[in-house]
């Protein structure tokens, strides 16, 4: 069964969340293990699935500001892919997000990416860019806002 929990940079699990990054994202573009890693992620959410002892899929969220910031960074293990749990990981994240009142979020897809992001409520936003030899697209949601804080901004 699959369960999910936020890790610490500084916690026993952050190495195999880096090595899945790094397996899953880097290794294909020929990348060498380190590149995974990057200066926010001690300062981001790191959110990952896990079966048993086994880390098979995570996320990062870097906030920008108490109300938005830049997801980062997903991967779902070869094995697990395209069987839901990288959208219950994300829906999960989102979850998170949004009780601690964040009301939009970002990201750059690879574009074969694209269609899963857009199917979650992502929309693009501009053109594809070149990075690392493959093209990504800036995509945006904005999250529901509780009634409550409605209410307020309409007050």
């Amino acid at each position: 069964m699959i369960k999910f929990r936020f890790i610490a940079p500084s916690g026993p699990d952050y190495e195999a969340e880096r090595m899945l990054r790094w397996e899953v994202l880097r290794k294909p573009l020929g990348m060498p293990p380190g590149s995974e890693g990057l200066p926010e992620d001690d300062v981001s959410l790191h959110l990952v699935a896990h079966i048993g002892k086994r880390i098979v899929g995570c996320v990062c969220f870097f906030p920008e500001s108490e109300t938005n910031g830049r997801i980062f960074q997903m991967a779902v293990s070869e094995e697990y892919q395209g069987k839901g749990f990288g959208r219950q990981l994300l829906l999960t994240l989102e979850r998170s997000l949004i009780k601690k009142g964040v009301k939009n979020v970002y990201l750059y897809v690879r574009s074969e990416s694209e269609g899963f992001y857009q199917r979650q409520g992502y929309s693009s936003d501009g053109d594809l860019i070149k990075q690392f030899g493959e093209f990504y697209r800036l995509m945006k949601k904005d999250f529901p806002q509780p009634a409550s804080a409605q209410a307020e901004a309409c007050g």
